[in-house]
């Protein structure tokens, strides 16, 4: 199966955490992609992803996500499960990027 980069594509992740929590977060998982520090959720809510109430202490927080957008900006796919634990299979979105062409 090919890599997202072997398509082209790249990965970014928007999360509520601070930078350097996000940072722990990739190095301990070894992920090579980049983090988005959303402390004002101004991106989450652009795209109607907050979960209000749902962080620490009844705090918003994002849903767990995963968007393709196309080179103009322009969503092509989404996967937006109703239970935080459920992540589309990566074959999924692979799938999804070649569709793009």
């Amino acid at each position: 199966m090919p890599t997202l980069n072997d398509l082209g594509a790249q990965i970014l992740a928007v999360s509520v955490d601070p930078q350097e929590r996000s940072q722990q977060l990739a190095d301990g998982l070894k992920l090579s992609y980049r983090f988005l520090s959303d402390r004002n959720l101004e991106v989450i809510r652009r795209y109607g992803l907050e979960h209000a109430g749902a962080g620490r202490g009844g705090q918003d927080i994002a849903r767990p996500t995963t968007i393709i957008v196309d080179k103009l900006g322009v969503i092509r796919w989404m996967s937006l499960p109703d239970y935080y634990s459920i992540r589309p299979d990566p074959e999924e979105i692979v799938a999804a990027v070649k569709a793009l062409g």
